[in-house]
C-alpha cells in the first residue's frame, strides 16, 4: 500500500499544498512548531476520518477558516483510489473515489495506517485509556465492525450516564440501554481479544530481541468487567450492570464496561505499568508498534503505511536503528517527521522535504 499523492487546504498552520509522491520514505525535517505534526495529522485524518489527536473539527480547521479539504491517493494492490475529506467546524465528510462515504470507519477498510507518536512512549505507565487506545488502533485497521461497535458503544454510555444523574431515573430505559451495552461490548471484547492474539507473541519475541535480559514480556487484557469462572463475557456484563446499579446512580456513572479496560504487561514477572524503567518502557512501546507492523502486513497480505512523528527525539540512536530494520523487512511505506537534530537510519529511495512556518518544499 503507497500514498501516492496528498493534498491540503486550509488545515492547521498548513500553507495549501500537493505532494506527488514517488518515494518509500518521506522524509519531513524542520524546527518544532513549524507544521510538520500537522502534515503528518493531514495524512491520518484522510486515511481514518479523526485525528490522533482527538481534536475536534474546529480544531482542524487554519485561524479564520470555514472549511478544510484534505484529498489522497492511495495504490492499493494495484488499483487507485481517490480520498477527500471536508472539514467544517462541527462536522467531517468523507468521499472515496467521488461517492460520499456514510460511515468513516468504511475507510479502514481502505487505508491502514500504523502511527508511533511521541505520547505512545508514556502508554506503559500512563492512564489506562492510553494502553486501550494502543490495542483499539491496531484492532481498527482490520476490523471495521470494532470502530463501529466503539463509536456505537460511547453513545449509549453517554447516554446511560446522563440518565444516571437524573434524581429518578428511568429504570425499564436503563435496561434498554444496558441491553444495548451489552450487545457492542461483547463485539468490542471479541475483536480486542483477536487483536491481542496476534500482537502478544509478536511483541513478547520484539522484546527479546531489544532487551534480552529483561525477562519476556507478556501481554494480556484487563476486559474491565469481572467475570465468574466459566462465565461468558455478555453474562458478566449484564450481571454487573444490574449489581452495581444502586452505585452507578450514586455515582453518576457506569462504573464497569469494556470503557474500564487496560493492557496488562508484565515484563519478567513484574508489572511493567510499575517497575518498568524509563528504557524498558521504550522497549514495550517500540516492542508493540513492531509487533503491530508484523500483525498487520499479515492479516492484510501487505505492509500498511508507517508514520513516525518526531522520532530522533525520542528514541535513542539503538532504538531508531532497531525500528528502521524492522520496517526495511516489511517494506512500509513511512513518512517521517525529525527535526534534523540526527541522523536517521533510512533506508531505500528517500525524499526529503523541509517544512517552515507551514509551507513544505521538496529538498535537494
Amino acid at each position: 500500500m503507497r500514498i501516492t499523492r496528498l493534498t491540503a487546504r486550509h488545515f492547521r498552520n498548513l500553507l495549501p499544498l500537493e505532494l506527488l509522491i514517488d518515494a518509500q520514505t518521506l522524509l519531513f525535517v524542520g524546527g518544532n512548531g513549524q507544521g510538520k505534526t500537522n502534515l503528518l495529522e493531514a495524512l491520518y485524518v484522510s486515511a481514518t476520518g479523526r485525528s490522533f489527536r482527538h481534536s475536534s473539527p474546529k480544531e482542524l480547521l487554519a485561524f479564520g477558516s470555514a472549511q478544510a479539504t484534505l484529498s489522497a491517493t492511495v495504490q492499493k494492490r494495484e488499483v487507485r483510489h481517490d480520498v477527500e475529506v471536508v472539514i467544517t467546524p462541527h462536522h467531517k465528510s468523507v468521499m472515496v473515489d467521488s461517492r460520499h462515504l456514510r460511515l468513516a470507519s468504511k475507510l479502514l477498510e481502505l487505508v491502514n495506517v500504523v502511527a508511533f507518536f511521541p505520547d505512545d512512549l508514556r502508554v506503559v505507565k500512563g492512564a489506562p485509556e492510553e494502553r486501550r487506545r494502543l490495542l483499539d488502533r491496531a484492532v481498527a485497521n482490520y476490523r471495521p465492525d470494532f470502530v463501529t461497535a466503539a463509536m456505537a458503544y460511547a453513545k449509549v454510555l453517554k447516554s446511560r450516564n446522563v440518565l444516571l444523574k437524573e434524581r429518578r431515573a428511568d429504570r425499564t430505559l436503563l435496561r434498554v440501554y444496558d441491553e444495548q451495552l451489552v450487545s457492542y461490548a461483547s463485539v468490542i471484547h471479541a475483536c480486542r481479544l483477536d487483536g491481542l492474539a496476534a500482537l502478544a507473541p509478536l511483541a513478547t519475541e520484539a522484546f527479546a530481541d531489544i532487551m534480552p535480559d529483561a525477562g519476556p514480556l507478556v501481554v494480556g487484557l484487563d476486559s474491565g468487567v469481572p467475570q465468574h469462572e466459566g462465565e461468558a463475557f455478555a453474562e458478566a456484563l449484564r450481571r454487573g450492570l444490574n449489581e452495581n446499579l444502586v452505585r452507578d446512580l450514586a455515582r453518576g456513572t457506569t462504573s464497569l464496561g469494556p470503557h474500564r479496560a487496560d493492557l496488562e504487561m508484565l515484563m519478567g514477572g513484574q508489572d511493567a505499568r510499575i517497575f518498568a524503567s524509563q528504557g524498558q518502557q521504550r522497549a514495550v512501546v517500540l516492542a508493540l508498534k513492531l509487533a503491530e507492523v508484523r500483525a498487520l502486513t499479515a492479516k492484510l497480505a501487505g505492509p500498511p503505511v508507517l508514520l513516525l512523528d518526531d522520532i530522533s527525539s525520542e528514541l535513542d540512536a539503538r532504538h531508531t536503528e532497531m525500528l528502521f530494520a524492522a520496517i526495511s523487512k516489511v517494506g512500509s511505506q513511512v513518512w517521517v517527521s525529525t527535526t534534523g537534530a540526527a541522523p536517521l537510519p533510512v533506508l531505500g529511495a528517500v525524499a526529503r522535504y523541509d517544512v517552515a512556518q507551514g509551507r513544505v518544499t521538496r529538498g535537494a
